[in-house]
């Protein structure tokens, strides 16, 4: 141990030492980052006995050396994070005015200018009490919706509109109002800048503002659930406790509003990580999932009782009765559009469901888009070898890696695939790349796209090879192609330049079911609701800072790794990531109260984090109380707090008793019932209760 001791500091630049000759002294003196106590003098450790006797007041020197390294460090962090903070603020000085010239001189503004201009309209000194005063003449009532996700610069704006609410008689004598509605709980858009801590000040700011002129302000909590059944409320409620309500705000405790309303929770086994196989060929794609990954096998399961419930014509609550299921019920909510966000839309797809496709569709990472992209810049120009190999390895011509290969190898420099290709003789592949570029000249993007896929039976060949999940980008391409003829003059260079300027994305409007299986994330499901609500990802997730910089009051800082922060900005990194653990738990929020009447919790993956959503949905089922159960999947967990409207037997206008039976997937245990559960009210049942019994 000494000798390398020795050998690591004799490396080093002592004479002359630097910032990196102290880094390199860290690594030596101090302890490591997972340590008990990490990076901190290594004082009794090192030498080793025997060598610190040897070396007699020398070892005095060297703790002393540990002590001084050990206190530089937090100062070599601060000026690392120091010369990181200039770095961005010297950029930021170089892009903003230039972002802010290009916006001007295409007449744009983006949504945070509208903010900031309507805020500078209403401060300037020049004209803002002239804007006030007019404003004061035509504006008696104020309402802000979704007040949880405004942010500090929207507040601004509202902060000003009603300063002539409060400052005593107005241009007219009329009584005038805010009204603001908002639930801390859903509070989940802090990418978009929403703060709780600025929505908190502000209600204690016009409390004040209101008491200065004699008003007072009203104060109503909206403690009624008007989408949700009491079943699902209630796990909602026994999930969130202790820790994990801390971002709600404490522990939720609601009150259906439609208390007969039959619920139900279920809880399927997460299904775990497949243990690692062989490995894999060379050749193997690296970039999709094997059909034993977890991730495609959870899709699959989830596709194949969806599929099965549609069939067996599953009941539904609908009006005080029961319908069967059709997929316009049901809404899949996940955090991210990941793998299993696609493959869930492949297997649902496969499974022949009719589906709403994803919320939105990014047409470049379409592999159908991507093959007929590749084909229009071979047309445009024929020289481009890249463009034609792909469109050649592609379903639009099915060519083998071999036969690309024996195309490809050999040719002479400055020799051109195409060139190549049309002195291999005729061919089918030939045949269809002349036909396209004696047209490519006459023919509109939007007509020559349409020749490839139906005169050339394009469609069909990408069908085959991609699935039907590809249907979705060919049918969006083809609308761009009309979009950008609608602006410019159709040309196919000028089309491929357009499209390589931005990379679209198409957002599909998701409000009602449609008939259709929707696919979104939690953000974009908010405001919406589905009686069938199946959350898939719900096991462990990566913490990831959104973006770079790190708030520190009024100075703006970059983020590096947690072990190269200084204290300051560790703490302020900490704090970040509790805020997003915090908004976390109202993202799992959000996404259980969308469901009307049933809940299905899935996961695929591992759940070892405390704050795992399966964990916390799971913990609060049990509380609630929950019965095991087989599921397609295996065991799991079901909560059923009020039964669940399967089928109806004997019912009369004079029923004082009903028996109901439970779908066959599910095993419930009989259970005695003490009292009423509450009115049913199915079909012809009229206000019978469910009395003592057994179901």
């Amino acid at each position: 141990t000494d000798p390398k001791l020795a050998n690591a500091l004799a490396s080093l630049e002592l004479d002359a030492p630097d910032l990196q000759t102290l880094r390199a002294l860290e690594g030596i003196l101090l302890t490591k980052e997972g340590a008990t106590d990490p990076f901190t003098a290594k004082l009794g450790k090192i030498p080793t006995k025997g060598t610190r006797n040897a070396l007699g007041p020398l070892a005095d020197r060297l703790d002393a050396l540990m002590l001084r390294v050990e206190a530089a460090r937090p100062l070599r962090l601060g000026l690392a994070a120091l010369e990181r903070a200039l770095a961005m603020h010297h950029f930021a000085r170089q892009f903003l005015p230039a972002y802010s010239v290009a916006k001007a001189a295409r007449g744009a503004l983006d949504f945070d200018d509208l903010i900031g201009r309507t805020a500078a309209l209403l401060t300037d000194p020049a004209v803002a009490q002239w804007v006030l005063f007019k404003l004061d003449g035509g504006v008696d009532h104020i309402l802000i919706d979704e007040a949880q996700d405004t942010s500090p610069n929207q507040w601004r704006v509202i902060e000003h509109l009603t300063q002539e609410f409060t400052s005593g008689a107005g241009a007219r004598d009329v009584e005038r109002t805010l009204f603001v509605v908002g639930d801390k709980k859903q509070s989940i858009y802090s990418f978009q800048g929403a703060d709780l801590q600025v929505f908190d000040r502000m209600q204690a700011e016009f409390r004040t503002r209101l008491a200065q002129v004699g008003l007072h302000l009203n104060e109503a909590a909206l403690e009624h659930s008007f989408r949700s059944s009491d079943a699902v409320l209630r796990v909602v409620d026994d999930a969130f406790t202790a820790d994990a309500a801390t971002g709600l705000g404490g522990p939720p405790n609601h009150l259906a509003f439609f208390e007969a309303m039959p619920g139900r929770v279920d809880v399927w086994p997460v299904v775990e990580p497949a243990p690692p196989g062989t490995k894999a060929e060379w050749f193997d794609p690296v970039d999709i999932l094997s059909d034993e990954h977890h991730t495609r096998v959870l899709a699959r399961h989830i596709a194949t009782e969806l599929r099965r419930m549609i069939d067996a014509g599953t009941p539904i609550p609908h009006k005080g009765g029961a319908r069967a299921m059709t997929e316009g019920d049901v809404l899949i909510l996940v955090r991210q559009r990941s793998a299993l966000f696609h493959e869930i839309i492949a297997a649902c797809k496969a499974a022949g469901l009719q589906m709403a496709g994803a919320d939105r569709l990014r047409l470049g990472g379409e592999m159908a888009v991507r093959d007929l992209t590749a084909l229009l810049a071979f047309l445009d120009l024929p020289e481009d070898d890249l463009s034609l190999a792909a469109v050649l390895r592609s379903p639009l011509m099915g060519w083998s890696e071999d036969a690309l290969f024996r195309l490809a190898h050999g040719r002479d420099n400055g020799e051109f695939l195409w060139t190549r290709l049309r002195e291999s003789g005729p061919s089918p592949t030939l045949d269809m790349l002349d036909d396209l570029m004696a047209q490519a000249d006459f023919l509109r993007p939007h007509d020559l796209v349409d020749r490839i896929l139906t005169r050339h039976d394009g469609r069909r060949r990408l069908l085959a090879r991609l699935g039907a999940e590809a249907e979705e980008g060919i049918d969006a391409f083809l609308s761009l192609t009309l979009s950008y003829e609608a602006q410019d003059l159709p040309s196919l260079s000028g089309f491929l330049a357009w499209l390589d300027q931005d990379d679209v994305q198409i957002k599909r409007q998701a409000d009602t079911g449609g008939g259709l299986l929707r696919v979104m994330t939690v953000h974009g499901a908010k405001g919406l609701e589905a009686p069938v609500v199946i959350l898939p990802d719900t096991t462990d997730t990566k913490d990831r800072e959104r973006g770079q910089i790190l708030n520190l009051g009024d100075v703006l800082a970059c983020t590096a790794a947690k072990s190269d922060l200084p204290p300051p900005l560790q703490n302020a990194s900490v704090a970040q990531a509790d805020l997003r653990a915090q908004e976390r738990a109202r993202l799992l929020y959000v996404a259980m109260t969308r469901a009307e009447s049933w809940l299905i919790v899935a996961g695929a993956g591992k759940t070892t984090q405390t704050d795992c959503w399966h964990r916390l949905v799971q913990d609060g089922v049990a509380v609630a109380g929950s019965s095991q159960c087989q599921f397609p999947s295996g065991l799991g967990q079901r909560h059923q707090h009020r039964e669940w409207p399967d089928a109806v037997t004997d019912i009369s206008s004079e029923a004082t008793a009903v028996e109901l039976r439970l779908p066959d997937c599910v095993h419930h245990p009989a259970q005695s019932m003490a009292k009423p559960i509450g009115p049913l009210s199915p079909s012809g049942l009229g206000g019978a209760k469910v009395l003592a019994g057994e179901i």
